[in-house]
């Protein structure tokens, strides 16, 4: 009886092990083929995060590219950038883009006549 029971395990864990060694090659060839971007049109160039789930991106999609901001709950455009003008108030920083097209919400013109009245 007790070789049965030896035999049983050793089976069993033979078994797990086979289970096992098909979960990791699915998923380091399966899953990892099957994200990889097929387009060339969109790509992330740059992100940085900026609190626990809130991130933003720099994200070009042909010749342009976008300022992203997204969040847990929704992803929002913050500004188109131009990659032809150059950021001339920081000459060590020679390759940012100047944001362009930025909507001046009333929030947005509040807080600026408020540093202008600093």
């Amino acid at each position: 009886m007790g070789g049965y029971i030896a035999n049983f395990t050793v089976y069993t864990m033979a078994m797990l092990g086979l289970i096992c060694f098909a979960l990791l090659v699915y998923k380091k060839f399966i899953i990892k083929s099957g994200l990889k971007s097929k387009s060339e049109f969109l790509s992330v160039e740059e992100s940085i995060s900026i609190g626990p789930r809130k991130n933003i991106y720099v994200i070009r999609a042909g010749r342009e590219r976008f300022l992203v901001a997204s969040d847990v709950d929704r992803t929002s455009l913050i500004s188109k950038l131009d990659t032809q003008k150059r950021v001339e108030r920081q000459p060590e920083n020679e390759d940012l883009p100047v944001i362009v097209d930025f909507p001046q919400t009333p929030v947005i013109k509040q807080m600026l006549k408020k540093i202008n009245d600093l």
